[in-house]
């Protein structure tokens, strides 16, 4: 009776091993959050538990963008922890956000937010993280907006608020440079989020004082172990092979 190649065993043990170990994500949640109103330009909305990306209606003639900060220094310290500073390179930005009104039609029991409604809406990075929560308001953003002090705005992706009825929405944000660059030296990340052009959105997400959102950011070790793995991998089948033909 042949008995089981301790190498063959050996393979069955590591492969798994370095497969899972080439990635690892890390989930932030968000530091300050709040959103700014057109109808209300003078008004901070920080403390309330929702902010809103809305477009002007007949009904409720108003535009609304959202604010979020993330601080990455946290998250910088941990991937160095897990594969040595320099090590690891970013393949992945994730931004989860909660909503508990997540269907077209419904009005928040707040007269501030506009009705929910489908539609297309922007997420972009900002260069600019002077802005406090508890202050901020439409007519203050535009320190903070390109056109002042040579802020920048780099967009990170256009989306769809389906509206359908979803709790919890993952939207996947483009790794582009100067995010990168950010969380690379754990800085500290403005996602603006606005309507696009010609929406009609309606999306009302949860605050930091209710449901958090969070920035996952995924990241795999430099160099990257898959030639690593698919050569260790060619290793175990040729060396279990030669083993069977023994017999």
């Amino acid at each position: 009776m042949k008995s089981t190649p301790i190498f063959t065993v050996a393979c069955l043990l590591v492969l798994p091993q370095l497969l899972s170990a080439q990635s690892f994500t890390y989930s932030q949640r968000v530091g300050a959050d709040t959103f700014v109103s057109s109808g209300q330009p003078d008004s901070n909305f920080g403390a309330f538990g929702a902010m809103e990306i809305a477009v002007p209606t007949a009904s409720q003639p108003r535009t609304e963008m959202s604010l979020m900060m993330f601080d990455t220094s946290a998250m910088l310290a941990s991937f160095n922890a897990q594969y040595g500073a320099g090590n690891w390179t970013i393949t992945g930005v994730n931004l989860r956000l909660s909503s508990n009104f997540p269907l077209a039609g419904q009005q928040p029991n707040n007269s501030s937010f506009n009705r929910i409604a489908a539609g297309g809406f922007e997420f972009d990075l900002l260069g600019n993280n002077n802005w406090d929560e508890s202050s901020i308001t439409w007519n203050t953003m535009s320190s903070i907006l390109p056109g002042a002090n040579n802020n920048s705005l780099t967009q990170l992706g256009t989306f769809n608020w389906a509206a359908t009825g979803a709790t919890s929405s993952t939207w996947s944000l483009n790794a582009v440079q100067p995010l990168i660059n950010e969380i690379d030296a754990g800085g500290e990340v403005t996602i603006l989020g606005q309507p696009t052009s010609g929406s009609t959105v309606g999306y009302l997400f949860n605050t930091l004082n209710g449901n958090p959102g969070f920035l996952d950011v995924t990241v795999a070790p430099v160099p990257e172990p898959a030639t690593l793995t698919i050569f260790l991998g060619l290793m175990c089948v040729v060396g279990s092979s030669k083993w069977f033909r023994r017999f």
